[in-house]
């Protein structure tokens, strides 16, 4: 990735060594729990982290560019004010600040690996794509969608006053919308079939393949998958909702891992895919069984 390779030395996190991207991921997401867990780091050092690896200067980007990442710095420090909590409640046991953080630290990697794979730099994508991943579930009240998009068109209205007060043009601002509202997980499937057999490029099709598989890269993996899961299993407890009986169970994990998909080259430079079939494996008993 030649100079995008350290965005916090000595910390742990978003260091690239070699082109170890999995490694990458993995202590990257291992330093946020540490953090999260005693002294953190806060939402807004994430997002500087993310962009210092991505090399998103201020002084040598498009107004654009800087209309979307100012945006998502004031986001990150209203998240960090009010410490997660959207009006009305208290931080989500899931949709949290570690969960921004984990969706932001995939979607980096995703955005590196992707340019240097395709030669295909354009860093207003780029900056669009920070900006939705730490605002996808802005002000989440930790509650379930009861039609297509609630809470996503929530986090939207709650997002616009900060891409009007940095002059985000028109045009960026429908294509934040548009990334936004299709992170609603029931509309995975459909993004992931409209990029089926299209070569990568930037556009709003991709831009929410990568928003759906940034959005679950932690939970699909091993080591913190279970984890998370315990934390929905929480989030939906304290709201009644049934499937919080189940979410964290062994049946529910592998329900999870059977409904996810992966279909970006990055997402496989991760291990994403490979992690999802090695879990899976063991339900599926041997070849040829039922």
């Amino acid at each position: 990735m030649g100079d995008c390779q350290v965005a916090s030395a000595g910390t742990g996190y978003l260091q690239l060594q070699g082109k170890n991207w999995a490694h990458c991921l993995q202590s990257s997401l291992a330093f946020l729990r540490q953090s999260w867990s005693g002294d953190w780091v806060g939402l807004p050092y994430v997002l500087t982290a993310c962009a210092n690896f991505l090399k998103l200067k201020a002084d040598a980007m498009p107004q654009p560019c800087v209309a979307m990442l100012a945006a998502a710095h004031d986001v990150a420090l209203h998240t960090e004010r009010e410490g997660g909590r959207s009006p009305g409640s208290d931080e989500p046991a899931y949709h949290n600040r570690l969960h921004f953080s984990d969706a932001l630290t995939a979607m980096t990697l995703q955005l590196a690996i992707e340019s240097e794979r395709w030669n295909l730099q354009h860093r207003e994508w780029h900056a669009a794509m920070l900006l939705m991943s730490v605002a996808h579930d802005f002000q989440h009240p930790g509650k379930v969608n009861s039609h297509l998009q609630e809470l996503e068109s929530r986090s939207f209205a709650a997002l616009q006053p900060f891409l009007q007060r940095h002059a985000v043009p028109a045009v960026w601002q429908q294509r934040i919308e548009e990334g936004i509202l299709r992170t609603d997980f029931s509309m995975a499937k459909e993004n992931h079939r409209r990029v089926n057999g299209l070569a990568f490029s930037w556009c709003s099709d991709w831009a929410a393949v990568l928003l759906n598989e940034s959005d679950v890269m932690a939970s699909a993996d091993p080591r913190y998958g279970p984890p998370l899961g315990q934390a929905l299993a929480q989030e939906w407890e304290r709201i009644a909702f049934p499937a919080h009986r189940h979410v964290a169970t062994a049946q529910g994990r592998v329900h999870f891992l059977q409904s996810i998909a992966f279909s970006s080259y990055s997402s496989h430079v991760l291990g994403a895919p490979d992690k999802v079939q090695l879990q899976l494996a063991p339900s599926q008993g041997p070849a040829g069984s039922p």
